[in-house]
């Protein structure tokens, strides 16, 4: 199921060179009619994404949710808070430049492309990732290329710092997807142990049964995870 999917979503999700140039900027002036410089632009549109995306993530965790996936709703939430992070520095590099050009805010406004899905687990994962990808690998180097090339070292510094996360976000979401589908997350063809969210109980098998309850609190399994504890 999930390879078909990936397969008729292929060209809708692939990171090509119009990527590039996916987000067009109208000639804006400040005040004073100067052009304005490309790197406030950039920076409000990667807060737009930013935002959108953290939205997104909160609306997906529903579905995971709902679908049985609670360790996967709850890396949505948790992602969904650290875009905010990610929008709030944004926000607050352009706040410097409005001081700077006097801008209003309704012209910074970039046509734009954004995703807007809103499927099952598999569409929102397979979403989720094409999306983080598109950010490190094009979206953002672009703003570091922009800034540097622009004189703001620092914005492109604090950039670079924010690809690195994106990177680790598209990461998760590539091993998850790999995981969801024909009951795949609850069967991991060894013994492991599998605790419990709720109630943190315990129990060593190979695959957890649809059925599956926890013997101490009665959730299903899909409140179930591995164990994993390296601190």
């Amino acid at each position: 199921m999930q390879n078909e999917y990936k397969r008729k979503n292929a060209i809708k999700f692939r990171i090509t060179e119009k990527d590039k140039n996916i987000f067009k900027y109208n000639k804006l002036t400040n005040e004073k009619g100067e052009i304005m410089k490309e790197t406030p632009k950039k920076l409000f549109t990667a807060y737009v994404g930013e935002s959108q995306a953290r939205n997104r993530y909160t609306f997906w965790a529903k579905a995971a949710k709902k679908e049985g996936y609670a360790l996967i709703s709850s890396v949505f939430l948790e992602t969904a808070n650290q875009e905010l992070q990610h929008g709030t520095w944004f926000y607050k590099m352009l706040q410097d430049f409005k001081k700077k050009e006097k801008f209003d805010d309704m012209k910074v406004l970039p046509d734009a492309e954004f995703h807007t899905t809103l499927g099952n687990t598999i569409e929102n994962l397979t979403s989720a990732k094409a999306g983080e990808d598109l950010e490190w690998q094009t979206l953002y180097p672009d703003i570091v290329e922009t800034a540097e090339k622009e004189g703001y070292p620092k914005i492109a510094e604090r950039v670079k710092a924010i690809i690195i996360a994106e990177k680790h976000h598209a990461e998760r979401y590539g091993k998850l997807l790999k995981l969801v589908g024909d009951d795949a997350f609850f069967k991991r063809g060894k013994k492991i142990v599998w605790v419990c969210m709720e109630c943190g109980y315990e129990v060593e098998m190979d695959e957890l049964p649809k059925n599956w309850k926890c013997p101490s609190c009665d959730h299903p399994r899909a409140n179930f995870r591995i164990k994993c504890e390296e601190f």
